[in-house]
């Protein structure tokens, strides 16, 4: 499922009414200008330098446990700089494979881990796993951990259906 905070209108579905208010002026001057040779398709260089994220192009979210770092993505390429997490420990591992966005809440409570705050919450599976804000200096019991400003920007930008893809 394709989110839809990063589509773009496809430009050959615009009709030639929306070009009827450029006028005769412009476009005799567009006609008078010389065409310029299309240039090949080039693929845009991975955000950050570290390559391109291992998920597929059906993503949203992408999440490397291997090298600690989430991504959005739309088409298989990151949209955002690579993102640094903390993920689950041994004993409590983040799962690896393909969700969906649950719910989202701003200022979540755990219940089941001594009342700790979750801010920015976007949980992608049954059992209560969320990408949140918090800190990255221990394992989580299975949630993806982002600093702030990344979880945020994470929480903004998913909406509930969309795809996340965890792998290691």
């Amino acid at each position: 499922m394709a989110g839809r905070h990063r589509r773009s209108p496809d430009l050959r579905t615009v009709s030639r009414t929306a070009l009827a208010p450029l006028g005769i002026a412009t476009m005799a001057v567009a006609a008078a200008a010389p065409m310029a040779a299309a240039a090949p398709a080039q693929p845009a260089p991975a955000a950050g330098g570290l390559g391109a994220p291992p998920c597929e192009e059906t993503a949203d979210v992408c999440v490397d446990l291997s090298r600690k770092k989430a991504w959005l993505t739309d088409d298989g390429r990151a949209t955002s700089d690579p993102m640094p997490i903390t993920s689950g420990s041994p004993e409590d591992p983040t799962p690896t494979g393909t969700f969906a966005v649950q719910r989202k809440e701003r200022y979540h409570v755990s219940k089941e881990f001594d009342d700790a705050s979750m801010p920015y919450s976007v949980f992608f599976d049954e059992e209560g796993r969320a990408f949140h804000s918090g800190s990255r200096a221990s394992n989580s019991h299975g949630c993806v951990r982002l600093d702030k400003d990344d979880a945020k920007q994470l929480f903004a930008a998913l909406e509930p259906g969309d795809e996340v893809q965890i792998v290691r």
